[in-house]
């Protein structure tokens, strides 16, 4: 019992935590592609990189990836956090989202799709 109420506290101790949100991208140093996205949680994107080069696993990061991260290695790829966006105390999840979805299309169309993957 002891065990699962820890469990439930250490859940609820991370969903009061603070994460910084924004739009990053993930380049790939030796071509120039990028791969574009935003999260609400920027640390969850190195973290699953990180992972994702320990164990070899080329479409852990996003499906986009697997083939170039394959054929250029993990090393050539580096994590650009680019906005961070600003979050307030009112904002719920699905404003958070709608922030990032702006913030986003506004890096989108100020880098340009030429290069995108």
């Amino acid at each position: 019992m002891s065990t699962q109420l820890n469990r439930k506290e250490l859940i609820a101790q991370y969903k009061e935590m603070k994460h910084d949100a924004g739009v990053y991208r993930i380049v790939n140093r030796q071509t120039g592609e990028y791969f574009l996205s935003s999260n609400s949680d920027i640390q969850s994107i190195y973290n699953k990189f990180d992972f994702a080069k320990k164990v070899k696993s080329y479409d852990a990061v996003h499906k986009k990836l697997a083939n170039p991260m394959k054929e250029y290695g993990f090393d050539s790829f580096s994590i650009e956090v680019l906005e961070l966006l600003e979050i307030t105390p009112e904002m719920t999840n699905v404003k958070i989202k709608k922030g990032l979805k702006v913030l986003e299309d506004l890096w989108r169309e100020n880098l340009g799709a030429e290069s995108e993957y």
